[in-house]
């Protein structure tokens, strides 16, 4: 099976040699233009699948979206004599659109239009699945049944990594499905009322998957306590900064130095075109620290000789370390916590988001965790146990008391 192809630029010298050069990328996955050798000129671009040359043309852009569609073509595997098929061409439209180049082209229609790494994968996968489950060729073939038979497929062949929440996947990935459907004039659901048969639409509202609405969990003390117990000091830095600060997983991955107004007290979240990263919604935001957290920090940063515009949590390479949530496991296994299945650094943003809401109440709860809509941090929070044992102790008291 073929799943991969390369994009190279062929030169001439003056030497009489036809030197190639592969196309690179970048981190954020920007293609690099490849510069001529001294003295020569570029021929042209190709594209490299099977040990087989393919011609993608003169241009370099259109080079580029022409091999994204032959990587997204390759991701699922194909035939030797499949893959060696002409390279696509994404300004033309066939009447009757395949599946296989439908998705293709959207995929790199995705990434022309500099859609989130995150998002872009999401969707692929989610495409890539359909095409799994489905055996029809065309788009236009595509009915009830198909939709019906991935949601089999899914519940057959997809692993979650929390349980209990496979009909959230399952639900997101028909999300991703029914965008693209859109596209080409399919409605996937059927909206509001109009749930009869002759009604627009695949699926009924009885047919999607049930989400489980979980009782959203935080950390208590006694648990912060014994994790910063077993955590040394660059792990407790790291865990103090997400008990306090509210921040996701990835904002934490890409924080930096600068993002830091030690004298105020206070860090951004915002964009970071070095790395191809942006705030989730494209919302920045400040957050004011404790004056001993951001201490901590600035320490942090003296221990570590780092300048401004340094990570804060790198990897051993001091890029991104898109693994730092280990680091908690790390700590929690120490602690003998178990959090398998479990969001753990979501959990500290629980916590301190519901720690805002109590203290300030839920706008400023919905300011300081980013979210665009009151309700989502009503739902988002934790309830409050600091009063458990009283509530405990009064259920105690009607048992014994009876009528």
């Amino acid at each position: 099976m073929i799943r991969r192809c390369t994009l190279y630029a062929r030169f001439s010298d003056p030497d009489g040699k036809y030197p190639r050069i592969a196309v690179t990328f970048s981190k954020n996955g920007k293609p690099i233009e490849p510069t001529a050798p001294k003295g020569g000129a570029l021929l042209g671009y190709q594209i490299r699948i099977a040990r087989q040359w393919q011609s993608a043309g003169d241009n370099f852009a259109a080079a580029v979206d022409k091999f994204r569609l032959e990587q997204v073509r390759l991701a699922g595997g194909v035939d030797r004599d499949e893959a060696l098929m002409p390279p696509a061409s994404a300004p033309e439209k066939e009447a009757r659109p395949r599946i296989a180049t439908a998705v293709a082209e959207f995929v790199a229609e995705l990434k022309t239009l500099d859609r989130k790494k995150y998002s872009v994968a999401m969707y692929e996968n989610a495409l890539r699945d359909f095409r799994k489950s489905c055996s029809k060729v065309y788009v236009d073939q595509i009915d009830r049944k198909d939709v019906l038979a991935f949601l089999a497929w899914m519940r057959q062949n997809l692993r979650v990594r929390v349980k209990g929440s496979e009909n959230r996947t399952y639900k997101n990935k028909l999300g991703y499905l029914g965008t693209f459907l859109a596209r080409h004039g399919i409605q996937l659901r059927k909206r509001g009322n109009a749930q009869g048969l002759s009604d627009a639409g695949l699926l009924f509202r009885a047919d999607l998957p049930k989400v489980m609405k979980k009782k959203p969990v935080k950390y208590d003390q006694g648990t912060i306590d014994l994790l910063l117990k077993h955590a040394d000091e660059d792990q407790a830095d790291y865990l103090l900064f997400l008990l306090w600060s509210g921040f996701r997983d990835e904002e934490t991955v890409y924080l930096q130095y600068s993002d830091f107004n030690f004298r105020a007290s206070t860090v951004k979240i915002q964009a970071k075109p070095n790395f191809g990263w942006k705030p989730k919604d494209y919302e920045e935001r400040e957050i004011t620290l404790p004056t001993a957290i951001s201490k901590r920090m600035k320490a942090r940063q003296t221990r570590e000789k780092a300048a401004d515009d340094h990570l804060v949590f790198p990897n051993g390479d001091n890029r991104p370390d898109s693994h730092l949530i280990y680091r908690l496991h790390t700590v929690a296994k120490k602690a003998g916590i178990n959090l398998v299945g479990k969001r753990g650094g979501h959990m500290f943003r629980k916590t301190a988001g519901s720690r805002v809401a109590k203290k300030l109440g839920l706008p400023a709860a919905m300011e300081f965790l980013g979210h665009s809509d009151l309700k989502t941090t009503a739902m988002y929070l934790a309830a409050d146990t600091s009063d458990l044992q009283r509530k405990r102790q009064i259920a105690d008291e009607m048992f014994l008391d009876g009528d």
